[in-house]
């Protein structure tokens, strides 16, 4: 067998792998990694916040609420009222984190709630996931759940944090474009040298002795393709989380901070306390700063509730 040929095999093989296994990755896992991310950041949100984002979102669909204010002061445990051709709705946000399951109970709680007030209907929106057993029993009611509650509310969503949804997704992909192409030349290499050794064995078969001797496959490729497929551990793989924990703890002790936390992994989403407190910019940045790794990272300053500011998004250091 020329070893041109072995060439070819091993290009076609590479190619094919690396092209499938490349386009798997940017046309359906890095969207998935940015619904991922957003549902997340979802979750962060208080129940207010969520509330008032999935009613907005409703509005575009035909609901109306009196007053966006009024409703979500009824609290978390109520269902909303809403309003659709002059029937009314009623809607029930359940904030929990992603890991959060509404099951089959919550479903019917809402639907005995739709028949007492002689509503049209029922809508359940939740960042967590709506179990299967309790999808069978929403009867007359609309669910949004994970990726469902994303494509609702998105829309509305400030484009900073779209851009870090799909920066830290891009940054993925390509890493994992590069692992796989290093497993897809590996993997060519290794065809190209087998297949040739494999045909020629067939090839001298039939005037070979009565004893059959089998053609064992070079010892050298697997080893070869187990160390290049074994991705090279980070020096400190705990090292960023630690400076991550690190940077909430100490942003959330400062004067007029409620709490902290990591939205995405690059923007920290601060909640303040009240108004009457100092711009908390400054030290912010200054603890970010202290780390190499996170300085460029976006804040999302979220002031109290009934408070007249608004949302604040901004960056302390440019790349």
């Amino acid at each position: 067998m020329s070893t041109g040929f072995s060439v070819l095999i091993a290009t076609a093989v590479t190619v094919l792998l690396g092209g499938l296994f490349t386009a798997y990755l940017w046309l359906i896992r890095r969207r998935q990694a940015e619904t991922a991310a957003g549902v997340a950041a979802l979750s962060a949100m208080r129940w207010r916040e969520l509330a008032r984002l999935v009613i907005e979102a409703l509005q575009a669909k035909g609901y109306t609420a009196e007053s966006i204010e009024q409703t979500v002061e009824r609290g978390s445990q109520a269902e909303l009222r809403l309003l659709r051709d002059g029937r009314p709705w009623l809607l029930a946000c359940k904030q929990g984190g992603m890991n959060y399951r509404v099951g089959q109970a919550t479903v019917l709680e809402l639907a005995d709630a739709v028949r007492f007030h002689n509503a049209a209907g029922g809508i359940l929106a939740t960042p967590g996931r709506i179990e299967p057993q309790a999808r069978k029993a929403a009867t007359a009611i609309d669910l949004y759940d994970g990726s469902g509650l994303w494509a609702l509310v998105s829309p509305l969503l400030p484009p900073s944090l779209h851009e870090d949804l799909t920066a830290s997704a891009r940054k993925r992909s390509m890493r994992e474009t590069g692992l796989v192409w290093v497993a897809a030349v590996v993997l060519g290499v290794g065809a190209g040298l087998l297949l040739p050794l494999l045909q020629d064995a067939d090839a001298q078969a039939p005037v070979a002795p009565a004893t059959t001797t089998t053609v064992q496959p070079p010892s050298a490729a697997p080893s070869v393709a187990d160390t290049a497929l074994t991705a090279p551990a980070p020096a400190d793989p705990n090292r960023e989380q630690f400076e991550r924990s690190e940077v909430i703890r100490t942003v959330g002790a400062l004067p007029g901070i409620e709490r902290a936390l990591w939205s995405t992994q690059s923007t920290l989403l601060v909640h303040q306390r009240d108004d009457d407190s100092p711009d908390p910019v400054q030290p912010i940045c200054a603890i970010l700063g202290s780390y190499d790794s996170l300085r460029v990272s976006r804040l999302q300053l979220q002031p109290p509730p009934g408070s007249g500011r608004t949302v604040r998004f901004l960056q302390c250091r440019s790349y």
